[in-house]
């Protein structure tokens, strides 16, 4: 984890999200990989199967799936320490069916071995809970939700009230026990012009951190605008809208919908700022192009 990455080039901004009221410290973004899932193809592209429900892996043989990464990314901005989404527990590791449930470890089999997990992953870069600033998660669905079940005493769990009333209701991809015994607090999302859906929020008030509501693959879903200096890069971290260039690019759904119109208006959005000169990159979570390291921005 203590490899140097150069920007990551290529993928997305914000259109002037992040902007700090002053000069503040740089942005390094360590990303964190916590093993792998093993889905249907149709999870990162809906077309590679014509049935709309092929995301879930019913009527496909095992062998036909596919293993993208997960990751979660450590981003250290002006004083601040953010953990963005929280990746695999290392209970995957040990019980995967028995932390999952069924229907989960069906769709979305975690693959990682022992001290892959998000949890001692941290602790081998010195960080404990009671270190990170905050935890924002860009959704709950379980491969980002599953590692909050280690960060208890984290001050801070931040997600859109959307996506916090959606996985309180009935939808089966919500498993509300990954955050047992942690507050999650809803982003006070306000006007903001430059964001898709015209909301987004200052998490600290210093413009380091701009959550910006992006719905389509879940309801609720945000991504990251880290911008450490007024004039310097800033990195765009996406969660799931988009699993790769090729999403944003082409406008190319994934297999796991909340509303589609909302997601190509969300990718939308990421594929036209993909070209500001102060990007400095895009990490998604399930991006093989994005590997584990650290990104000094």
């Amino acid at each position: 984890m203590d490899e140097r990455k150069e920007g990551q080039r290529g993928h997305a901004p914000a259109d002037g999200a992040g902007m700090a009221a002053g000069d503040v410290a740089g942005l390094r973004v360590p990303a964190i990989q916590t093993g792998s899932p093993r889905v249907s193809p149709a999870v990162p592209d809906r077309g590679a199967r014509r049935w709309g429900k092929a995301y879930t892996g019913l009527f496909q043989a095992r062998g036909s799936r596919i293993e993208v990464p997960v990751k979660a990314f450590l981003v250290e901005v002006g004083g601040h320490r953010v953990l963005v989404d929280a990746g695999w527990s290392e209970r995957c590791a040990a019980h995967p069916l028995r932390h999952l449930g069924f229907a989960l470890w069906f769709a979305s089999e975690p693959l990682l071995a022992p001290g892959e997990g998000i949890g001692p992953q941290l602790e081998r870069l010195g960080v404990a809970p009671r270190d990170l600033d905050a935890i924002v998660m860009t959704h709950l669905d379980c491969d980002h939700a599953s590692g909050l079940v280690d960060f208890a005493g984290a001050p801070r769990v931040v997600a859109s009230g959307a996506e916090i009333e959606r996985s309180e209701g009935r939808d089966v991809r919500y498993r509300r026990a990954f955050w047992e015994g942690v507050d999650l607090e809803a982003a006070r999302l306000s006007e903001y012009g430059a964001a898709p859906f015209g909301r987004a929020c200052d998490l600290f008030g210093d413009g380091t951190v701009t959550l910006v509501l992006t719905p389509g693959h879940t309801a609720g879903s945000m991504c990251v605008v880290a911008r450490g200096r007024r004039s310097g890069p800033f990195a765009l971290l996406v969660g799931d809208t988009g699993y790769n260039a090729a999403s944003w690019d082409e406008l190319r759904l994934p297999g796991p919908l909340f509303d589609a119109d909302q997601m190509r208006r969300s990718l939308a959005w990421v594929r036209d700022m993909r070209s500001r000169p102060d990007c400095a990159g895009v990490f998604a979570a399930h991006d093989p192009a994005v590997g584990p390291g650290r990104y000094d921005l």
